[in-house]
């Protein structure tokens, strides 16, 4: 970062924590230029050095690289539409569930019993769910999920994390804590909840004491009645 600054005059800093989220086109220029001056240097020396096969084994690497990040993004999906299905079970046990709301054309669809199995499994092709109580669940990202009031106030917004890797765990606190503050800036009196997979004794720590977040479950443990308050 202080690198970066001296170089470039540009604090890197406020990019990383969020403090600033655009970048004005000379900047952006001035950034790309140095990031590429200085890899195309790694590269230049290092080259003479490089056989073919060694060339083969980075080209391997990126693509492992690659199917881990899949991987862990899929792992993440999952999780979501774990608690999505949870939610939506709960309304229907409850008796409050109205319709689901597609997500390609927000159209309604009430479900007869025997589809709603039908329905979950493909929970991906919905956006939320409208319940008789005249509020509305919706499946978006940051935050992941949300439950609005009658009047289209957020209510509630939950962050899920899949992630199973402790020493994963800490970031993983660091970007559901990012969106919820992002929901707070706009909605002071929003509850903010973090389900996590992987809470690590530091992290439980940290979100105990964090004061954007009302409450935290652990994945595996989540039952029905953590949302009860909240239809």
């Amino acid at each position: 970062q202080k690198a970066v600054k001296y170089l470039t005059g540009i604090d890197t800093k406020k990019i990383e924590d969020g403090t600033l989220s655009d970048l004005s086109e000379p900047h952006a220029f001035s950034l790309a230029e140095l990031f590429n001056e200085h890899i195309s240097l790694i590269i230049e020396s290092a080259f003479g050095k490089l056989r073919e096969a060694e060339l083969q084994g980075l080209l391997l690497a990126s693509t492992g690289a690659q199917i881990d990040g899949s991987w862990r993004n899929g792992i993440g999906d999952e999780a979501k539409k774990a608690v999505q299905r949870i939610l939506i079970r709960e309304a229907i046990r409850r008796d409050i569930f109205c319709a689901l709301i597609r997500r390609n054309d927000n159209e309604l669809i009430p479900l007869e019993n025997g589809r709603i199995e039908k329905a979950l499994k493909n929970i991906r092709l919905f956006k939320g769910a409208m319940l008789s109580t005249q509020r509305e669940i919706l499946f978006s990202s940051e935050p992941d999920i949300s439950i609005l009031d009658h009047d289209g106030a957020t209510l509630l917004v939950i962050e899920v994390k899949g992630g199973t890797d402790p020493a994963g765990a800490l970031e993983r606190y660091g970007a559901a804590k990012k969106s919820l503050e992002a929901s707070l800036r706009h909605n002071k009196k929003v509850r903010t909840c973090v389900i996590a997979s992987c809470i690590t004794p530091e992290v439980g720590d940290r979100m105990k004491k964090d004061r954007t977040i009302s409450r935290y479950f652990n994945l595996t443990e989540v039952c029905n009645r953590i949302f009860i308050t909240f239809f």
